[in-house]
């Protein structure tokens, strides 16, 4: 079975992404000269990597990334998003040349019951606010395990979201924590 990352297929399919899930200082030559040309077309706005997801071969080579979208506000809001960015075959793709952003994912709907099992599994989490970003996958085990990227935040003023994963299973009808990935 394949696993989906915001709804994209991911691996053993035509198409699909190799997952590396790297930390943003560990990045590849290739998808650090890709978000650094990104980057640099943009006015009142960086995509900061967090993790690099993996790489998908399409025309020339598409990059999954988690980032801190910042915008240049009086505020300098800050969302996690998943951003796709694609650099077009070439000698110079190593890079970044022509690099360009073809996904940007803020929030995305959850499957049907996973949506109700996630609004279940934050009532259990104190002191911290979850918001869905990106639906990763899913796990058989006894129930089901279901990954999700989330903007998280502690509940205090002017606290900066972070990225962090929520797996929650989901057995007979009850829903759990697993875990919280930061």
């Amino acid at each position: 079975m394949a696993n989906k990352f915001g709804g994209i297929e991911l691996g053993g399919a035509l198409g699909g992404y190799d997952i590396v899930n790297i930390p943003a200082d560990k990045l590849p030559q290739d998808a650090a000269s890709a978000i650094g040309a990104v980057n640099s077309d943009l006015l009142g706005a960086t995509f900061m990597p967090l993790w690099y997801i993996g790489k998908q071969l399409v025309n020339g080579v598409n990059h999954l990334f988690v980032v801190e979208d910042i915008r240049v506000t009086k505020n300098k809001d800050k969302h996690i998003v998943g951003l796709v960015v694609n650099v077009p075959p070439g000698e110079k793709a190593l890079q970044g040349e022509g690099a360009r952003i073809v996904r940007i994912v803020e929030s995305e709907e959850l499957p049907a019951g996973v949506d109700t099992a996630f609004a279940e599994a934050e009532k259990q989490l104190i002191g911290v606010s979850y918001k869905p970003v990106m639906y990763i996958g899913k796990q058989a085990v006894k129930g089901e395990n279901h990954f999700i990227l989330c903007e998280a935040k502690t509940i205090y003023p002017n606290a900066e979201p972070y990225a962090a994963i929520l797996a929650i299973n989901i057995f007979d009808g009850k829903t759990s924590v697993v875990g919280v990935l930061p």
